[in-house]
Order: structure tokens, then sequence, then C-alpha cells
């Protein structure tokens, strides 16, 4: 008698056994896309406002994380964070306990640099997309340069940003699966432990591919109805 090409039973027993996992995937994401934004925001303003070697430093970094690929990115950070704080405690600049620094903390910090080198010239691209008049027009009717960008600038970048932002929100949920490598125990690395036993791994990571999939269609849709959202203005809508 021939084997069925899944075995049903053992595939739920997979996707109850890696969904409790979810969790994790998730906060990794979110964590890395919030930091991430935070910093690209940082390095895309200093590009742009030109700041004497802050914007230096900001190319370099950005070149040099979107260069890298992201596992070995996530293992400088693994080995490279404990080293520098260690080299940082002997000198006596900063008192901290190296032991106290998890594997999840090192991954956010791995996946936040990738995802914030990225974003960093997606924002750059967008605020540079706006055309310059238009921050002058705002200036010159008694509008600050903040108050400019809050009000004229930022939303309709935000508009030309959204879809490539949604795509790289989508490519750093994807990456989380490989801080398996540094122990962390998230979707992919939940599946590879459950079958580790039997060597079913086509099931388990048949179950992996549902859950991204259906979390790639929720985010999907997400970013889909945001960016319809946010751009009521060039349908005249105000509101």
């Amino acid at each position: 008698m021939n084997e069925p090409f899944l075995d049903g039973e053992y595939f739920w027993a997979a996707l109850q056994a890696v969904l409790p996992y979810v969790k994790v995937t998730l906060g990794l994401t979110l964590a890395s896309v919030v930091l991430g934004a935070i910093l690209g925001l940082i390095c895309c303003m200093v590009e742009i406002r030109k700041v004497p070697v802050l914007s230096q430093l900001a190319r370099l970094y950005v070149l040099v994380c979107r260069s890298l690929p992201n596992m070995v990115l996530l293992y400088l950070v693994y080995y490279g964070v404990p080293l520098l704080l260690m080299a940082l405690a002997q000198k006596g600049h900063v008192v901290f306990h190296v032991e106290k620094v998890t594997a999840l903390q090192i991954a956010v910090v791995g996946l936040t640099l990738h995802t914030g080198a990225y974003l960093t010239e997606i924002f750059r691209a967008a605020l540079q997309s706006i055309p310059e008049g238009q921050l002058e027009a705002a200036q010159s009717i008694g509008m600050t340069w903040l108050q400019a960008y809050r009000r004229v600038i930022l939303p309709q970048a935000a508009v030309f940003a959204l879809p490539l932002f949604a795509n790289q929100f989508l490519s750093t949920m994807k990456s989380t699966s490989i801080v398996f490598v540094i122990t962390v125990i998230e979707l992919f690395g939940a599946a590879k432990l459950f079958c580790e036993d039997n060597s079913q791994y086509f099931e388990a990571y048949m179950a992996v591919a549902c859950i991204y999939w259906a979390m790639g269609v929720f985010f999907e849709f997400v970013f889909d109805r945001l960016e319809f959202r946010l751009s009521r203005f060039r349908r005249g809508n105000a509101l």
C-alpha cells in the first residue's frame, strides 16, 4: 500500500506544535521593524540635511549593512556585541553584565541593523520624491521646517514609501527564520525541533509555510488598507 503524499495527522500535530511560536516571530518582526524605522528615519534625515561626519557615518552604515547577508550580519552581532561590551567594561567605560544579554535581544539588534539600512534608502527616496518647491512654499506662508515636514512633506512621502515599507516588513518577517542559528526558537526552529525524532520534515515545514502564508496575506491586507487611507488626499478627500 502506497504511503500518502502528506500525512494529515502529523501535519495537524506539527501545526499545533508550532503555532505558539507565532508570537515569537511576530515579536521579533515588530520590534525589528519599529526600531529599524526609527534608525532609518534618523539616518535618512542626517543624510538629507548633510550633517557633517554623521552623514558620512550614516552612508557607511547603509553601505555595510546592505552589502552583508542577513545571516552574516546576525553572526557578527551575536559574537561581536558581547566582545564589545566586555572590552568597554574592562576599560571602565560601562558597567554591564554580558551574561544578561539574551540571544533574543541579539536577534533583535541584528535584524534591526539589517532592516534599518534598507528603510533608510526607502525613506530617503520617498522624501526626495517630493518637489523642493512644496517645502519652500510651506515655509513662505509661515510654517517652520518641522511643521512643513509634518503637514506637507511626510503625508505625501508616506504614500510613496508604504508599498516598499510593506515589502521590507514582510522580508523581515521571513528573515526571522534564520535566528534559529543563534538558538532563538521561533516558527522555523520549533518545526525543526518537532520533527527531529521521526524526520517527517515535509509535513512540519508545510505547516510552517501555511502559517507564514496566512500572516503574509493578513499583513498585505493591512498595508493595502493603510495605503488607501493615507492616499485620501489624492482623491480630494481631506477626511
